[in-house]
Parts: C-alpha cells; structure tokens; sequence
C-alpha cells in the first residue's frame, strides 16, 4: 500500500501577539487567591529577579542530537521573552541543564542535584523519567513539564502537559487514512510498539479506532526499546497481512525495523511519531523505504512554512529553519513562560504557588503550532487534539511534507484522549 500525497489542509491563522500567546483567565468557580508579593524561593532570588528553570534531557547518549534541539527550541522562546524584559516584562529566564540520559535512575540524581536551583522544570524527556520523578515531585511540590505525550501525566497536579496524546495523534492518524480511503473495512491494521506505557496508549487508539471505524484489529508484536532485531516481529505482521502498523518506536529503532522489513519484502503503511525520524535519514539506504511507506504524525506544517505565527518566530531567532525538536521544545518553553507569567501575577513562584498557577490558567495557545493545552484544576486538563500528518520526504525541511495540518478525527477526541 503507497502513501498517496494530498493537498495540505487550511489551518487558520494564528491571530496572537507574542505577549498573549496564552488566554489566562481563571476558570469558573472560586475566585483566585489575591495576589501576594513576590519573595525569594529556590531558583528565584529577588535580589537580581531571574527565574531559574531546569531542563532535564539527554544531553549524551544516541537521543542527544535530537534532545539537543529541543534545548536550542526552548531557549529560542526564552531569548524572545528575555528581549521583552523577561516573565511580566521583569524576571528574566536562565536555563539549568541536567542530563538524564532518558535513564529514569540518573533522572532522579539529577531532579536531587538541581532541585533547589530551579522553580519548576522545564522539561523531563521521557515516560519513565517522569513517572520515577513524580513521586519525588509531590513529596516536594514541585512541577515538571513532560518531554512526553502520555495521558496519563495529564491530570497530575505536579504536571504541566504541552503535547497532543499518543492517543490522539493515533486516532487522528487512522481517521485521515479512513477519511481518504487508504483504510477501509476490509483493512487489517496491527501495532509495533515498545512494551510499556506509551506502546498501550497507542493500542488503545488502536483499538478504539477499529470498533469506531470498522477496521479488523490484527496482531500487537512489542519490543523494548534498546532492541536491535526485529525480524520475529516483522514476519508476524506480514503473516497477518497487516496493511497499516502502528509504530511506537524512536529513531534507533527504525534503521533494524527498515532492514528487517525489506528483507522480508514486507511494505505496508508505518503510522510513527516526528521523533522516529533524524535528520540524517535522508542520506542512508533507507531514505526510500521511508518515503513509500511512513506517514509521520507531528506538530505544526511544513517546518518553512513562515505563515505559521510560531515557526516566523523560530526561525527567526534559530536563524535557519526550524527542526521538528526545535518546534517541541519552543512550545515547551511557551507553556512554562504562560505558566509562569500567572504565578508572578499571583505573587508566588514557590512550587506550591505554580502549582496554583496551573490552576488558575484556563488555556495555553501556542502561535498556530499546535491545539490548545487546556489548563485549570487538575482533573479538567485536556491536551490539545490536533495531529499534524507527514509524508517522509527528503528533500523537505526535516524531511517531513505535509500531508495535514491541525487535522482532528471527524468524529472528535476519544475518550481519555
């Protein structure tokens, strides 16, 4: 089954001033706090007014290139926000690194090593990082925004969630196929995912999709994800006759799953996240496999495409067009300035105080790269339900066409989504 290209999708334009990027009205009910005077807390001394955030990444190791990016995204934001006099126009950002490794056991000596250096973190990659921290974090009342897109985190006080779900970038993804005809009844659609949390909460999308849709549900093969043979996996899907495969893998898994694939003359449609894919793709052997067969979900549209409010933005302070990492972590850096923003108004940049902060907020707005974030007490919060859809093309900024931009499922969120 080939990927056929398709017209890109009309996506409104982003009518937001960079100073309002989010709506910060409370939400209904009881009144907010008044607000206090600020004073001094671990990572913010009034003597010289910057706010010290911490950003908790793999800084070495095989995910650093793409983590890298993602710091070099969310400085970008702060850059803009500092050349504006800083958070409420006063308080500039500093960024602390730490380098988890994506290991969940360095993660938490790092979290004890910078923990009274900063007021929040800015950024924890991964789902078992952040699920060995959150613990910690709550003993502490602390927060954390996570590099991650799990559902799970997101009703989590201690939490702060940018991203559209692994749910819905899977539901989003089938529904386009289905809307297009490249998925039908008669279809068998299956899943490659890493076994753990993020690969069931692609198969439950999965599985939601096919009772929505009418698709036969076909095989779930799992992996870990330091894997490197994947041909078991491989030969049960091509022996189910899977045309579509949700995948739930990152970039050092693709070129083993690409060898195996091909070996096995096996080619159908790979549904993937932007971070299965590196820049460096495009000049290896697998680059044509890549373009037949992936479709990428992802955010914004094409990473040139300065009609986008948010990308303008990006690439004018990167200097050069924007990764897809880049536009993760500027968006990261959004949602911890918004949030930020309305714990000054309210006088308190303790944890407890942003952690009120994330209460008082109703909505995060993102200049067009993404849906809203929607904030408020903790067991409202929704993330956003938009999915950008790619093609894996070459020869195209980061190597991803667009196919769909701010596509959502005709048939709207799915439950827990």
């Amino acid at each position: 089954m080939r990927i056929r290209t398709l017209g890109v999708l009309s996506m409104a334009a982003a009518a937001l001033l960079l100073t309002s990027c989010a709506v910060q009205t409370a939400p209904t009910g009881d009144a907010p706090e008044e607000a206090q005077e600020l004073t001094t807390v671990p990572g913010f001394d009034m003597s010289d007014g910057v706010i010290h955030v911490g950003q908790m990444t793999a800084l070495s190791g095989p995910l650093a290139p793409s983590s890298n990016e993602q710091v070099a995204g969310q400085q970008a934001y702060y850059d803009i926000v500092n050349a504006e006099g800083g958070i409420a126009g006063e308080y500039p950002v500093e960024v602390i690194t730490a380098d988890n490794q994506y290991n969940p056991q360095l993660a938490v000596q790092e979290y004890q090593r910078i923990k009274d250096q900063v007021v929040m973190l800015s950024g924890v990659l991964g789902d078992a990082s952040t699920e060995a921290l959150l613990p910690i974090l709550e003993q502490d009342d602390a927060v954390a925004l996570p590099s991650t897109q799990s559902s799970r985190f997101t009703k989590q006080p201690n939490l702060g969630m940018t991203f559209t779900s692994y749910q819905s970038n899977t539901w989003n993804t089938l529904s386009y196929l289905f809307e297009e005809g490249q998925i039908t009844t008669d279809s068998t659609v299956c899943s490659m995912i890493q076994a753990d949390q993020s690969g069931e909460a692609r198969q439950i999308a999965l599985e939601y999709a096919s009772e929505e849709l009418g698709f036969t549900l076909g095989p779930k093969t799992e992996f870990a994800p330091t894997d490197t043979a994947f041909t078991a996996q491989v030969q049960t899907l091509k022996n189910a006759q899977c045309e579509v495969v949700v995948f739930g893998g990152a970039t050092n898994n693709v070129p083993n799953l690409v060898a195996a694939a091909t070996q096995l003359d096996y080619a159908p449609v790979w549904l993937a996240e932007f971070f299965a894919i590196a820049q460096s793709f495009k000049d290896t052997d697998i680059a044509g496999y890549l373009a037949e067969n992936f479709l990428i979900t992802g955010l914004a549209g094409n990473l040139d495409d300065t009609s986008i409010e948010g990308i303008e933005l990006l690439t004018e302070q990167l200097g050069t067009t924007p990764t897809m990492q880049n536009v993760y972590g500027f968006m990261q850096a959004i949602t911890a300035s918004t949030i930020l923003e309305k714990a000054v108004e309210l006088g308190d940049l303790s944890g407890p105080g942003i952690m009120n902060a994330m209460v008082e907020l109703d909505k995060v707005s993102y200049l067009g790269l993404n849906g809203d974030m929607t904030y408020g007490p903790a067991e409202d919060r929704l993330q956003p339900d938009t999915s950008s859809i790619f093609a894996y093309d070459p020869a195209a900024p980061g190597s991803l066409s667009a196919l769909a931009t701010m596509y959502v499922a005709p048939d709207g969120r799915g439950p827990d989504f």
